[in-house]
């Protein structure tokens, strides 16, 4: 299949220095993936698109590209983009020296639409039908593709013995005031954990390709979000770290169960279930494997290539 990827090559998301990788991991899945890959950056003419399939993968709506007619174009048309509850910001990127415009969940939804786009690719479904839903409708369901956010990076096995018997409290705790952290904000002043900074305010904190590396050091570590089950809940697995994770119905639908590949986190068992793993690390490496094996065998950025690889085809392509 031929397929016209459409990106901001400039997007800091989807840069190799990126303090979060996992998107450009799986942007360069699906270049491997697909037999015939063009590439597409700046405005143009769909008619002179030679493409089976159009993925706009565009993480967090940022690439404004122009291209005319492009409603018409007979390709099976994806878009791409994480975060569906948010907000229309303006500002500027410092680590890349960039103005930065991110659309809104109206916005997106209506440039879908004018695109003539079949699907919405998101890694989270709870939250797309909790923030999208009214803008898309009776078209909600066709549309979604789902698959969570996959790592593409695959560190060695080292077990639990060979660690820091410590859990890793590593995360950004400033969201703007939309509630995103605050169960994160709380536990990181619990004690008994490992506080390292987010890489945000410590440029020395290991990030982007280095990140999973730096996981690697920690017998266990946290995946606390308030609205979806961000990178961390797969990063972290992946890394063979025991994952304190906070809860939510579609992570344990993708097979992470408590106590089997995870452990759940609230506020009323937090501290009694970080002592008991700290009081004996070891007995845990059941869960830090079966959550290591679940990652590498559903969710990776392969896996996702394949995911998305395979629906096309599924359209007669």
């Amino acid at each position: 299949m031929k397929l016209a990827l459409i990106y901001d090559k400039e997007d800091h998301k989807l840069q190799n220095t990126s303090y979060s990788w996992t998107y450009k991991g799986m942007l360069d899945a699906l270049i491997k993936r697909f037999e015939d890959v063009t590439h597409i950056h700046n405005d143009c003419y769909a008619e002179d698109i030679d493409a089976d399939v159009i993925i706009f993968y565009d993480v967090h709506s940022t690439h404004h590209i122009r291209i005319d007619n492009i409603r018409r174009h007979p390709a099976l048309k994806m878009e791409y983009f994480t975060d569906p509850n948010q907000n229309e910001a303006k500002g500027f990127h410092r680590q890349f020296s960039k103005e930065v415009h991110k659309l809104g969940r109206k916005q997106r939804i209506e440039r879908i639409f004018e695109r003539g786009a079949r699907y919405i690719i998101s890694p989270y479904r709870d939250g797309y039908y909790k923030w999208l839903r009214e803008f898309l409708g009776s078209d909600a369901e066709s549309m979604l593709l789902w698959f969570p956010i996959s790592p593409a990076l695959e560190p060695h096995h080292k077990p639990i013995a060979y660690r820091k018997h410590e859990v890793l409290a590593n995360g950004a705790i400033r969201d703007g005031g939309i509630g995103a952290y605050d169960f994160r904000r709380w536990a990181f002043q619990q004690p008994g954990l490992t506080l390292i900074p987010h890489w945000i305010e410590d440029k020395e904190t290991p990030a982007g390709m280095e990140y999973m590396d730096f996981l690697l050091g920690y017998a266990g570590a946290l995946a606390l979000h308030e609205m979806f089950p961000v990178p961390k809940y797969f990063e972290m697995p992946m890394a063979g770290c025991v994952t304190f994770a906070q809860y939510y119905p579609e992570y344990e639908e993708l097979g992470f169960k408590d106590y089997e590949s995870c452990v759940y986190v609230n506020k009323d068992n937090f501290n009694d279930r970080i002592s008991d793993f700290l009081a004996h690390p070891q007995d845990f490496q059941n869960v830090a494997d079966a959550g290591r094996n679940l990652v590498k065998s559903k969710y990776t950025a392969k896996h996702f290539a394949d995911f998305i690889y395979n629906k096309a085809d599924t359209h007669g392509i």
